[in-house]
């Protein structure tokens, strides 16, 4: 029995004619209750929408965060003084009279001067017509004032046509201030159509109902704060695509014993426990069927019917697709007419692994089919893929050739390089086209000797056969001319990739080759030749075919840009270069990620940090494995920057190191040298002057090892040398020798029409006047190089020029002697250099925040390094969670820094700490 909330009529079990009582349970009527949850604005915005409709639905698959979504939001609504009612469902209410019984009484919970009737005339026969009882309901509804929320949870339970009809009447007939909300894993059987017609129904799925990675970014500081990085919580986010339930899983784990978050996450897959308990329970309620088709269909990376039918060898495969379609089994749509769709990530692997556990034998069988389906089909790429795992090695190789030049022109190296691991040379000596795209593959993957070599083997073969084909050994030279340019030997690549341009009858070729011409010519500082260099135009087919070159020659043309400080030019050529790697091979691509890292720069220069670093830490694996040179070099800058900024500098040496470290496996002297002299800048702005030498003196050994006695590549290295080596004496108070190296730095530069570089070198010579007394001449350069930076839209690279630079930006400032839009500009760089004071503090000492900090607070900053919450570290210490805040505040003012995660960082720098 029920209590209205207004009034003492009490309604419950009634009798029925027949004699059968109508059970009530009272919980059924009640919202669930949940704590913690992660705020949702984004969604409550569209529900806020049903205000002025009829009907709201949220449709997704089990643990998806439909009743906690449903039940926050009819909670919001109770609070801002709507009625609302809420009803539970389950498969014993798929009957009318039940169902419109429990509405009634969900009413009448909510609204006392609602439902009593309905109630009544069921209670006194049980074979009254449902209309009216709606009748009754929606008179009732009508004499209400205020909105009136109906929430009916799990709707999917119900199938009854009568219970449909019902509903739609009521959709029909109801007051317009009345409001349905339906949560379901199915699509509900109502005039949804009609509905959306009429601009009366809001819609929430599962794409909107996953996590992005903001939610799920809260939901972990909620949970479990702290114990993952950025990375951490982008690879979480990946693996899940969102899915909250499995989040919540994970999360709950905390308590196990030896359980690391960091380490789970990155060996995350749906076979381990306790995912895969969680998908063996939704599976259990299939039919044996279904469960069946998924089991074989989980060698697919997506379905379709036909092909389903292919694999299985059922003839109802589209039907039953459809069904769990329908039920809403973890299934994506892959494009908008819904015939192909693939299993959610952690479902695949889920399935796949009981496959081979349960039915091993029958695996090399169905690959077998879905190989021959493709093959019938011409899609190449899969075929062979399903052949190899078929063990049809012959069949493989011979349908590789079909797609092999197809993979690397859109930028897909590692499948083929993967496929050419599985297959033994003598299988592979037969096939000169594969050998020439495999040999494409190792030399844009960066494997430059390999592809060297291969070149080499091939053009031995084509002389030992004698063939007359000249078009095979001018790709091979133009190998050769990719491979010696991506090892960053710009003047060596230039004469071999010019012939292949004039000689070449392969549009891609000859364009390929005129990349490396480019990259030649813009290290020579001949932008006159850069942009003379020919380029065949591709129709838009051939764009979608040939996408590495293109974005190869948009990132090359913004790169050119960039030293120009042409910085809107640059940034056009990245984005044409990433929409057209987005558009024909997707955003998580070798191809997409080159022009990433190149935008991420840019983004850095106009201060927006965060923008920049989130373009490529999800992309770093890519980046470090395909990426050309420059393309590493800006991704490294960009993360290790960010890093200062955030006052995180042992994350920013340690990315420096790893940056110098991966310069040094791929022989990039030119990399090394970058990350190397920023290593200097930082010791140096540190006032660490020792560490700070040691650097240059590495750097005095890389430009003895990489000469540049004409303009190349190269010439960065002797750069980057003399620039920190400037730095260096400033330090040591040897100004005039800096001020000659600067000088002849900025001659050097000049004459390679390196604008960007010359910026960074003024920037050095005004602050080296202002150290030695000459303020006038180095206000007024200062001047110029603001005037500049303004006008192009550089603005961090003067923030991190130390406290010198920021005095100077100062004395222009007060100076008053510039322009309106130059003053706006100095303003923001004074108001940034308030916000970034990494460069101008000196670090706190060890012994000095051992000194300052209480053994409570070592003892809680320890406690945060393991990744306790706030209530965690209260119960372990046996103190008050509000106690925990204080000391955390005092740790805070002590080492200088705003958050946990600075405190754990800057610990970990001060050696305070240590984490696994």
């Amino acid at each position: 029995m029920i209590q209205s909330r207004s009034s003492n009529l009490a309604i419950g079990t009634g009798t029925l004619p027949a004699r059968e009582q109508l059970p009530f349970l009272a919980t059924k009527i009640l919202p669930a209750q949940f704590g913690g949850l992660v705020a949702r604005p984004r969604l409550v915005a569209i529900l806020s929408e049903l205000r002025a409709k009829r009907l709201a639905v949220i449709k997704a698959p089990a643990g998806f965060g439909k009743t906690s979504l449903a039940a926050a939001w009819a909670e919001k609504l109770e609070q801002s003084g709507n009625c609302v009612g809420w009803l539970t469902l389950d498969s014993e209410d798929d009957e009318a009279t039940r169902f419109l019984f429990y509405v009634s009484q969900a009413l009448h919970h909510a609204c006392p001067d609602v439902g009593a009737g309905a109630i009544g005339l069921i209670l006194e026969n049980n074979l009254i017509d449902p209309t009216a009882i709606l009748s009754s309901l929606i008179n009732d509804l009508a004499e209400m004032e205020d909105d009136v929320y109906l929430f009916l949870e799990d709707y999917h339970w119900l199938s009854a046509s009568r219970i449909h009809q019902t509903v739609a009447y009521f959709l029909k007939h109801a007051p317009s201030h009345c409001h349905v909300v339906l949560t379901t894993r199915t699509e509900p059987s109502l005039p949804l159509a009609t509905l959306r017609a009429q601009n009366q129904l809001v819609e929430i799925d599962a794409v909107a109902l996953r996590f992005d990675m903001q939610e799920t970014q809260a939901f972990l500081d909620s949970t479990r704060p702290g114990v993952l990085e950025l990375s951490d919580v982008q690879l979480l986010q990946r693996k899940t695509e969102g899915w909250p339930a499995a989040l919540r899983i994970i999360s709950s784990m905390r308590s196990q014993p030896g359980f690391r978050l960091k380490e789970y996450v990155h060996n995350l897959s749906g076979s381990q426990r306790p995912i895969a308990a969680y998908l063996t329970e939704m599976l259990d309620g299939l039919a044996l069927d279904l469960v069946d088709f998924m089991l074989r269909t989980a060698i697919l990376d997506r379905l379709s019917g036909p092909l389903c039918e292919a694999v299985t060898g059922s003839s109802s495969s589209r039907t039953i697709l459809a069904s769990l379609a329908q039920c809403q089994m973890l299934l994506t749509p892959l494009d908008n007419d819904g015939v192909w769709l693939r299993y959610h990530t952690l479902l695949a692997e889920y399935l796949r692994q009981r496959l081979e556990t349960d039915r091993g034998v029958e695996v090399p069988e169905l690959h077998g089919r879905a190989a021959r389906w493709y093959a019938s089909h011409e899609l190449w790429t899969e075929a062979v893929q399903h052949a190899i795992a078929a063990g049809d090695f012959d069949r493989a190789i011979s349908w590789i050739k079909n797609c092999a030049m197809t993979l690397i022109k859109r930028g897909d190296l590692f499948t083929l390089l993967e496929w050419q691991r599985q297959f033994p040379d003598e299988l592979m000596r037969g096939q000169p086209e594969v050998r020439l795209a495999i040999a494409w593959g190792l030399a844009l993957a960066l494997r430059f000797d390999e592809a060297l070599k291969l070149a080499t083997d091939i053009e031995g073969d084509i002389a030992a056969a004698r063939l007359p084909d000249s078009d095979l050994l001018h790709e091979c030279q133009a190998i050769r001319s990719v491979a010696i340019a991506l090892k960053d030997d710009s003047e060596r690549a230039l004469p071999l990739a010019e012939d292949c341009v004039s000689l070449s009858r392969d549009p891609w070729t000859a364009n390929v080759a005129s990349n490396v011409v480019r990259f030649g010519h813009m290290q020579a500082g001949d932008l006159k030749q850069f942009y003379a260099t020919p380029w065949i135009p591709y129709s838009l087919e051939e764009d979608r075919r040939n996408v590495f070159a293109s974005v190869y020659r948009r990132c090359l043309q913004g790169i050119a840009e960039i030293r120009q400080i042409r910085l809107a030019a640059a940034e056009e050529h990245y984005r044409e270069g990433l929409r057209v790697a987005e558009q024909y091979v997707g955003p998580n691509s070798v191809a997409a990620a080159l022009p990433a890292s190149l935008i991420a720069r840019i983004l850095y220069e106009q201060g927006h940090l965060d923008e920049a670093e989130a373009l490529v830490i999800d992309r770093a694996s890519l980046i470090n494995s395909a990426a050309m040179l420059d393309c590493v070099r800006s991704a490294y800058f960009v993360m290790a920057r960010v890093a200062a900024a955030r006052m995180n500098l042992e994350r920013a040496h340690t990315l420096l190191e790893r940056a110098e470290n991966h310069g040094i496996s791929r022989g990039w002297g030119r990399l090394t040298a970058a990350a190397t002299a920023e290593q200097a800048r930082l010791y140096l702005n540190e006032g660490r002057v020792d560490e700070g030498a040691a650097c240059v003196d590495r750097l005095e050994r890389l430009a003895r090892k990489y000469p540049a006695p004409r303009l190349c590549a190269w010439s960065e290295i002797q750069w980057d040398h003399k620039l920190a080596y400037a730095q260096l004496l400033g330090r040591r108070a040897r100004p005039e020798e800096a001020m000659t190296f600067l000088r002849e730095l900025q001659r050097e530069t000049e004459a390679a029409q390196h604008r960007y570089f010359l910026i960074r070198i003024e920037i050095r010579i005004s602050a080296l006047q202002l150290s030695v007394g000459k303020t006038a001449e180095a206000t007024d350069r200062f001047r110029r190089v603001l005037a500049a930076c303004a006008h192009a839209g550089l603005y961090q690279i003067i923030l991190d020029g130390g406290s010198l630079i920021s005095e100077l930006v100062q004395m222009v400032q007060r100076s008053g002697s510039i322009s309106e839009h130059l003053m706006s500009y100095v303003d923001r760089l004074v108001a940034g250099s308030r916000r970034a004071p990494q460069d101008r503090i000196v670090p706190i000492s060890r012994a000095q925040a051992l000194g300052g900090l209480s053994a409570r607070e070592t003892e809680i900053l320890k406690l945060i390094a393991q990744g306790l919450s706030n209530k965690e570290i209260a119960r372990s210490l046996d103190i008050g969670p509000e106690t925990v805040k204080s000391h955390l505040k005092s740790v805070f003012t002590k080492l200088g820094v705003e958050r946990r995660a600075q405190a754990v960082s800057r610990a970990q720098t001060l050696g305070l700490v240590t984490t696994q």
